[in-house]
C-alpha cells in the first residue's frame, strides 16, 4: 500500500467516525432524556413572568427548527403544541 492510498483510507476513516461522532451527538441533544434533564433542572412554578415565558417560547422554537430540519414531523407537532400554549399565555 502507497502513502497516497494510506492517507486516501486514512481520510475515510476520520470521515466515518467524525460522521458518526457528530450523529451521536445530535441525538444526545434532541432526545427525550435531555429534554427530561431540562424539564427536572427547572424548579416548578405556578406563576411565570412574562421573561421566562418568552425563554421558553424561544427554546421550544428552536428545538422545532432543529426537528424540521431532520425532517422529524412528530416532533414538531408535539413542540408546536407547547408553543401554542405558551402563546396562550403570553396572550393574557
Amino acid at each position: 500500500m502507497t502513502d497516497k492510498e494510506m492517507n486516501k483510507l486514512a481520510d475515510i476513516i476520520v470521515d466515518k467516525l467524525l460522521t458518526t461522532y457528530i450523529r451521536e451527538q445530535a441525538k444526545w441533544y434532541t432526545t427525550d432524556t435531555f429534554e427530561a434533564f431540562m424539564s427536572q433542572s427547572r424548579k416548578p412554578k405556578t406563576n411565570n413572568t412574562e421573561e421566562e415565558l418568552l425563554g421558553e417560547l424561544a427554546s421550544l422554537m428552536t428545538q422545532l427548527n432543529i426537528h424540521q430540519e431532520k425532517e422529524e414531523y412528530e416532533k414538531c407537532a408535539e413542540l408546536k403544541k407547547k408553543i401554542d400554549e405558551l402563546r396562550k399565555k403570553l396572550d393574557e
